[in-house]
């Protein structure tokens, strides 16, 4: 890979990072320098170290990996941010890209594979699994898609956290706003999506595979 490359990762789960560690102590050209278990410790670590690489998972307790994605994009710009994740949903892909991500890999994938979604977005390149590419393939011009497309940047973030239980007060102090903010963008996302009540937006989430378990 050449010049070593400085990795934060962000992961909730403790023994995935240890393994992750692990697998990449065998490869001296890749070294993490940093790790964190949710966003507020990410904003921290990727703040005070100096890095090449972001690996971040999609799904992160109270919290939302896409959102996190955009925030550390905008705190440093031109650094790469790879998503390494489970998820196979086209639908995380897509808004992992559009919130800035610069690679898509699955957990399931080999070690040759990881290594080189680590080597292609490290230098800047694109990388997406094999498999996630045919899905988005697929999902192009869904209903899904266009579903989630007539909500904006915002909007979208506080759909991701209100379908996961968060009340109007805890989506306030996570995305430091006002509540009443808040109320008037759930009633803008309630109106798009053509639904009543929170209940009947956790369903139509559910039933597009939209929500997310970490």
């Amino acid at each position: 890979m050449g010049a070593t490359t400085r990795v934060v990762l962000v992961d909730d789960h403790q023994l995935f990072r240890a393994g992750l560690r692990a697998l990449l102590a065998v490869e001296p050209a890749v070294s993490i320098v940093a790790e964190a278990g949710d966003s507020r410790e990410a904003c921290t670590q990727v703040d005070a170290v100096d890095h090449d690489l972001i690996i971040i998972d999609v799904t992160l307790p109270g919290s939302n990996g896409i959102a996190l994605i955009r925030e550390l994009k905008r705190r440093h710009k031109r650094r790469p941010v790879l998503v390494l994740t489970m998820h196979e949903h086209a639908d995380f892909v897509v808004d992992a890209f559009a919130a800035g991500a610069n690679g898509y890999a699955l957990k399931n994938q080999s070690e040759a594979e990881l290594f080189e979604a680590i080597r292609v977005t490290a230098a800047g390149g694109r990388y997406v699994a094999p498999s996630v590419a045919e899905l988005v393939r697929s999902a192009d011009g869904s209903p899904q898609r266009s579903l989630l497309s007539s909500l904006s940047a915002r909007e979208r973030e506080i759909f991701d956290l209100l379908v996961r239980g968060s009340t109007n007060a805890d989506v306030a102090k996570e995305l430091f706003i006002s509540v009443k903010t808040v109320e008037t963008h759930r009633t803008r996302i309630l109106r798009k999506l053509d639904v009543h009540n929170i209940g009947d937006l956790v369903r139509l989430a559910a039933r597009h595979g939209l929500i997310a378990t970490a």
